[in-house]
């Protein structure tokens, strides 16, 4: 009896042992856990609080809790927000990454290089103080984030946009309190700029609302709306008049960033660590090889002429005014049919975006794709935006905005924004793992995709080898390396902006007013390389993807790559981790 006892309480010893065995081996250690639940707590917390701080950028992602507000850029507001943003970090820098896993440990870094951008915007950059065109971006942003979807009763988003206006004067007396040290250039683009957000006031805002229900508004909220229209009207002329009056005189800033914050902007904000020495290498050798592949194909087209010269023909044939859509309907369905064709990508869905002219209170380009936030749960619809001629433009003026859109251009701006390009990584938003990644999204990885897409779909076949239509992607991708050399060359080696747009026409065959435009975008967008970089990176990857498959003797997949990679939603130094394994090596 005893011993049967004792047996049993041995077999009731070792169960429980084996209980308490397996119970180990299926819980991580305490301090995984205890750090992961740290983690999820502060992401949550401080997304909260990111929303609200932002209010602008809460309503084009697709929260509308703060749709009627503005941000707060008063001296003191900011002192708050970087206080605020260094216990944030300090926060963070208290959860131990090496202890986290799976998705919240690349989180953790998109996390913590977020904060630190904001920090390095706010302190060192310091944007708010030396670029009047932050504001007018503000007013114009807060206004047409209310009025390009209509995600609620345009009602609804009339009373929130009234009360946005209404916060307007405070914005600007802001301004007027912050700004020194601007550089006279932005003065002079600041001024332009609201000069386009008056006229959008004027008319463009009331069409976009009339389009959408205007005249079934409650008479008192419209006018109550009307009058707040008016006053800002008022209060940006006068914030223009300011501008050219008072702050142009006494306007002698730099815009150069220096080599250093500009290598740090490109790690934060692009998670590229990089020199800006090896970036002009790179850049310089990009250039030479697709200056020659120009050469090589412009003599399959016309061998006694200069590539300048068969670039200039290409560009002299486009659609006329009325086919300009038809022709974009056409090219969607086309590259559709070759993305489904050639196994490019799986289409999450069969949803594909409007084409349409793009709207009056929006023209301040060529194409573009209208997206509704990654949050977004009502206006939920797609639009490939086409800028059309002005019936008011002359023939020479109508001949020269239409053949940006020659028919080889107007096909790769098709793949660039729709298929496979914005659209399609679109489509693939509901399928990144977490929240984090679907806000803080690098812009080498938005531009950079669309942009890899363009070279992609013509290498795999697009326009079985048409000599125009790689001239058309080779034409777009050298633009995107003068961007490149322009923001680089000026931010980190001094370069005068004139010299620099001279450089830009030689390696993108741009004329002389359209080279200097650009080229002025880089004096307040330094790092907009992250089209061609992430072009490069997401190239790189995915040959080192395909060794990676090669080696292990499986096949390789253009598709499984482009689905993995899309699904993810990480900047391509993250990805090139989670594909290649450990020790995966420069994303360039």
């Amino acid at each position: 009896m005893k011993a049967r006892r004792f047996l049993s309480l041995i077999v009731a010893l070792m169960t429980t042992l084996a209980a308490i065995l397996f119970i180990r081996a299926c819980t991580p250690p305490n301090v995984e856990v205890s750090e992961l639940e740290k983690y999820d707590t502060f992401a949550r917390s401080f997304l909260d609080w990111y929303y609200a701080a932002h209010a602008v950028r809460a309503t084009d992602l697709g929260i509308h809790d703060y749709d009627h507000l503005l941000p707060d850029w008063s001296q003191s507001a900011v002192e708050d927000r970087t206080r605020a943003l260094r216990e944030w970090l300090s926060k963070l820098e208290g959860i131990r990454r090496d202890q986290l896993s799976g998705d919240a440990f690349y989180d953790y870094r998109i996390l913590e290089y977020a904060i630190r951008a904001e920090l390095l915007d706010l302190e060192e950059v310091r944007r708010w103080e030396r670029n009047p065109m932050h504001y007018i971006s503000v007013v114009s942003g807060a206004l047409s984030s209310l009025a390009d979807r209509d995600f609620a009763p345009v009602s609804e988003r009339m009373k929130s946009m009234t009360a946005r206006m209404e916060r307007i004067p405070a914005l600007l007396e802001h301004a007027r309190t912050n700004l020194q040290d601007v550089p006279p250039l932005w003065v002079e683009l600041a001024a332009r700029n609201a000069r386009g957000l008056v006229s959008f006031l004027e008319s463009d805002l009331q069409a976009a609302l009339a389009a959408q229900g205007l005249d079934t508004v409650d008479e008192a909220e419209k006018s109550r709306w009307d009058t707040a229209r008016a006053a800002t009207i008022a209060q940006v002329n006068t914030f223009s008049d300011w501008l050219e009056a008072d702050l142009a005189p006494r306007a002698t800033g730099d815009f150069r960033l220096g080599k250093d914050i500009f290598e740090r902007k490109l790690l934060l904000e692009e998670h590229v660590d990089i020199g800006a020495e090896r970036l002009m290498a790179v850049n310089d050798s990009a250039i030479a090889r697709y200056q020659k592949w120009v050469a090589r194909e412009a003599a399959r087209l016309d061998k006694r002429v200069t590539p300048a010269e068969v670039m200039k023909r290409i560009t002299s044939k486009f659609p006329t005014p009325e086919m300009l859509i038809p022709t974009a309907r056409q090219y969607v369905d086309q590259t559709k049919e070759f993305v489904i064709d050639r196994a490019i990508v799986t289409l999450p869905s069969n949803e594909m975006p409007v084409v349409r002219p793009t709207p009056e209170y929006a023209r301040m380009g060529f194409a573009s794709m209208s997206t509704p936030g990654p949050f977004e749960t009502k206006a939920t619809e797609a639009y490939y935006n086409i800028t059309n001629v002005d019936p008011d433009w002359t023939e020479e003026q109508k001949a020269q905005h239409l053949s940006y859109f020659n028919f080889p251009g107007l096909l790769g701006i098709t793949v660039h924004e729709v298929m496979p390009g914005h659209f399609v990584q679109l489509l693939f938003e509901q399928q990144i793992p977490t929240e984090v990644r679907k806000v803080f999204t690098p812009a080498s990885l938005v531009e950079g995709w669309a942009h890899y897409a363009e070279q992609m779909m013509v290498d795999e076949g697009l326009g079985d080898g048409d000599a125009t239509i790689r001239l058309g992607q080779l034409r777009r991708a050298l633009q995107r390396h003068a961007r490149w050399y322009a923001g680089l060359s000026m931010h980190a080696f001094g370069v005068e902006i004139e010299d620099a747009a001279r450089r830009y026409q030689e390696i993108a065959y741009f004329a002389e007013f359209p080279a200097l435009r650009e080229t002025q975008r880089g004096t307040y967008n330094p790092t907009y390389l992250y089209y061609a970089l992430g072009r490069m990176q997401i190239l790189k990857l995915r040959e080192d993807y395909r060794a990676l498959k090669i080696s292990r003797g499986e096949q390789f997949s253009l598709r499984e790559f482009h689905d993995e990679f899309l699904r993810l939603g990480l900047p391509v130094a993250l990805a090139r981790e989670v594909l290649l394994g450990p020790g995966a090596g420069a994303s360039l």
